[in-house]
């Protein structure tokens, strides 16, 4: 399984727009592969790039902490039957890996709403 995370400069996986690299991990291989995430250099759609740009290349799931996913690409993820590892918060890649190994974190089908963003930031403000 190919597994998709944003990655900071510190090597944390964050939410899809904070993180500068998109990166994939081969579960099978133990092998990754960084790609430029194109969300940080968008205005909209940030989320649906980084989610299409991942998907071109084979991942079948997402590390997820909060706000990784808004409204219309967690629709769309589903869509595309993603499985997503549901993060308390940011993480380092290798701590990630290791709980992956251990078994501590599983794929879902399904991230907690209070963990989706809204699609777009007007939405919020008028709440």
């Amino acid at each position: 399984m190919k597994i998709a995370a944003a990655i900071n400069q510190k090597d944390y996986i964050v939410p899809i727009v904070e993180g500068e690299t998109l990166r994939l991990f081969d579960t099978q291989t133990k092998e990754f592969t960084n790609m430029e995430n194109p969300a940080p250099k968008l205005t909209e759609g940030r989320r649906g790039a980084a989610l299409a740009l991942a998907r071109q290349h084979g991942a079948e799931a997402f590390a997820a902490p909060p706000q990784t996913f808004c409204e219309l690409s967690y629709e769309k993820a589903q869509q595309e039957h993603l499985l997503f590892f549901n993060l308390e918060s940011p993480l380092p890649f290798d701590t990630f890996l290791e709980l992956l190994e251990q078994g501590f974190v599983m794929g879902e089908r399904e991230i907690a709403s209070k963990n989706v963003a809204p699609s777009s930031p007007a939405s919020s403000q008028s709440k």
